[in-house]
């Protein structure tokens, strides 16, 4: 009886398989690190617009640029040209598609919201629409009651200038 020495083809098989799984996972891995990286990053440009806002006001005798707008290089809006001075690189969305709707991904401002609930309309907001993951930290909206808060009630994530 002659033995062969090599692989039959079920343990190579096997091998394949074993290699794909493992590959698989790390694909997994590998998305929702970048998920939470751009959220991550998101979360850092609200913060940058919210000090380019703070200057803004500073120089203005405590004012807000008093129009809503879109953020974000590539963008344009009169609130994009206020804070240009404050901040030279404006900060775009990692997974912009150009798209202007509320749907889309992106930064806006919004001049007054009413984050106290009281009707008053005085609170600057920015936000972002887009965030990936279910990190309850990302989803930090402090004016989600209801219609009447404007934009801020579609915000996954929200910053109240002060």
């Amino acid at each position: 009886m002659r033995h062969h020495k090599g692989i039959t083809l079920i343990e190579l098989m096997v091998a394949v398989l074993i290699v794909i799984l493992i590959a698989t996972i790390a694909m997994v891995s590998l998305k929702n690190s970048r998920a939470k990286a751009r959220d991550a990053k998101r979360v850092y440009d609200l913060s940058q617009y919210a000090k380019a806002l703070q200057l803004y006001a500073q120089e203005n005798d405590g004012t807000f640029p008093s129009n809503h707008g879109f953020l974000g290089s590539g963008r344009s809006s009169d609130v994009n040209d206020a804070l240009r001075k404050y901040l030279v690189n404006l900060p775009k969305d990692p997974r912009d598609d150009g798209g202007a709707t509320y749907q889309d991904y992106y930064y806006y401002y919004v001049a007054a919201n009413d984050c106290k609930g009281d009707g008053t309309y005085i609170v600057p907001t920015i936000h972002v629409q887009n965030i990936e993951t279910p990190n309850p930290d990302y989803h930090n909206n402090p004016c989600s009651d209801g219609s009447s808060q404007q934009y801020a009630d579609r915000a996954d994530y929200l910053l109240i200038i002060r």
